[in-house]
């Protein structure tokens, strides 16, 4: 399982190599309720890369802050793939930085559905080269998917920054 610990090592990680590199981050979350910018945010030199962070528990604010289509939470609704790009594309333009990530999902006890049982967390990721999502599946209880859900996300966000210098050559 994953813990506080484990998501400060890559958190630091994500904050020495942005840090290193000039680039900035940004959060837009639901499901883990500002838990990926409050890890970041705890490390010594965050503020030279997170420029900030957006929850974004309610579909009213998924669409007045981010930017999420009205549409896309009618239709395919804010536990999909679709709004985990909008939200993490919503961020990146709201707060400015070079790559944004989003998280949306249930994390339990309820709200899970057929297609999207609890346990089911999108993560979309926002930079250069637009905005993409994965679909994760975390299993233990509403902590344990939070705290996963948190480590996944911190990844991504370093995985980009990566692949932002690399396309720089």
């Amino acid at each position: 399982m994953c813990s506080s610990d484990m998501c400060d090592l890559e958190a630091q990680r994500l904050v020495a190599f942005a840090s290193a590199h000039g680039l900035t981050v940004a959060t837009a979350e639901s499901c883990t309720a500002g838990r990926v910018a409050a890890v970041v945010g705890g490390v010594p030199g965050a503020s030279e890369v997170l420029r900030g962070g957006a929850v974004t528990y309610v579909n009213e604010i998924k669409h007045r802050v981010l930017g999420v289509c009205e549409k896309t939470l009618a239709t395919v609704g804010a536990v999909s793939e679709r709004c985990a790009c909008e939200m993490a594309a919503g961020a990146r333009a709201l707060f400015g930085s070079d790559a944004a990530v989003s998280i949306t999902g249930f994390a339990g006890p309820g709200g899970g559905t057929a297609d999207n049982p609890v346990g089911t967390v999108y993560l979309g990721i926002a930079d250069q080269d637009g905005a993409r999502a994965v679909r994760r599946h975390f299993d233990g209880d509403r902590d344990d998917v939070r705290w996963q859900a948190t480590m996944e996300a911190l990844r991504l966000l370093r995985s980009s920054c990566e692949d932002i210098v690399l396309s720089r050559g």
